[in-house]
């Protein structure tokens, strides 16, 4: 809570601190609205706390996004329990740590997650228009892959042959938000993604890469199999389906634009795990024994991940504490005040800062 584990560190908040509300219009090359939300309100704060503030608000936006979620399987499903575990398997997913936890940069992903089951969910969308809206110009404008969550609606449209109203305005927004990130970046980059990137398995990668890289898509795969061939008719079948299939073209998105990476894993890897679950509970439906052996197998085999690969590691652990920082620099300020100061943020270096600024706290 002290450190500042954050990529892009510490820029997005001096940019808040300097610019103010134009500090929004700011691209990374893309529009990134809902970090640098985060960042100008952590901006207003004493400068040795705002390390702990902007911790405490990107593990809010998480929160809210897991509450979403679980409302939404919750309502689905008519099964609270399932909703909480859907909650829960966003923030618990052992992938998310060490790019989840306190990292302003990845706020993205938990709203591209919650737009994606709200937009699975026609009940939602009618219910909760304007939130819903909300939610997806605030994605629209934070996420590139935004337009992702169309795909539900297409299934929709496919199956019912029609479109509610509310559907089709979040398909505008969806459609507006992300042409006006590809104007923003231009189509080359908005097609490939970053220039930087690991593309290929490497020597030695283990079974936290290969899971989070080919986990979710194998999951989806399974589910999408065994949900077509059965051919349900329930509203929350199809829900199963939306999932499922959003689980893997979000994967394969997400490796064309970044490649091999943890932060990419988070949002296949809860829609994968959700889907998996409504599945199980969907295909028993009528062998209480029989769902309830597999929802315990599911929960242990991600009881074992979560719990061995859950944990701040170097990354988050390393950095020095930020108030420390601070109070170094304010002192070296004192004696100095028209010169340059670096203040350490993350393990990758820290930020030069004047000392006008630095004493200004």
């Amino acid at each position: 809570m002290g450190r500042l584990p954050a990529d892009p560190g510490y820029d997005y908040v001096l940019n808040g601190s300097e610019q103010g509300l134009s500090a929004l219009t700011l691209g990374d090359p893309y529009f990134h609205v809902g970090a640098r939300l985060l960042a100008l309100v952590t901006s207003w704060f004493p400068l040795a706390y705002q390390a702990v503030v902007l911790s405490v608000l990107v593990h809010v936006v998480w929160s809210i996004c897991a509450v979403v979620i679980a409302n939404v399987i919750a309502t689905e499903t008519r099964k609270r329990w399932l909703g909480y575990l859907a909650g829960c398997f966003l923030i618990a997913a052992p992938h998310a740590s060490e790019s989840g936890l306190g990292n302003v940069g990845n706020v993205k992903w938990p709203l591209l997650a919650a737009l994606l089951v709200v937009s699975g969910s026609r009940t939602s969308i009618q219910t909760f228009p304007k939130s819903v809206a909300l939610l997806a110009v605030t994605t629209g404008f934070t996420q590139p892959l935004t337009i992702l969550c169309g795909i539900p609606l297409v299934v929709d449209v496919l199956r019912i042959r029609r479109i509610t109203r509310e559907q089709l305005t979040l398909g505008v927004l969806l459609a507006g938000t992300a042409s006006i990130q590809i104007a923003k970046v231009g189509i080359d980059s908005a097609a490939s993604g970053q220039s930087t990137k690991v593309t290929a398995p490497w020597e030695g990668m283990g079974l936290f890469w290969w899971s989070g890289f080919v986990g979710p898509i194998a999951m989806s795969a399974a589910c999408l199999t065994v949900l077509l061939l059965r051919r349900a008719h329930v509203d929350v079948w199809w829900v199963a389906v939306k999932l499922s299939l959003a689980a893997g073209v979000v994967a394969l998105a997400s490796y064309r634009m970044g490649g091999i990476a943890d932060r990419y894993f988070i949002v296949p890897m809860t829609l994968a795990v959700v889907a998996l679950f409504i599945t199980v509970q969907q295909l028993f439906a009528h062998m209480p024994k029989w769902r309830m052996a597999g929802t315990v197998a599911l929960l242990i085999g991600l009881a074992i991940p979560t719990t061995k690969w859950f944990s701040s590691g170097p990354y988050l652990m390393t950095p020095p504490i930020w108030k420390s920082e601070v109070n170094q620099a304010t002192q070296f300020c004192r004696a100095n005040a028209t010169a340059m100061v670096t203040v350490s943020s993350s393990v990758h270096g820290g930020n030069e800062l004047a000392c006008s600024y630095i004493l200004r706290g």
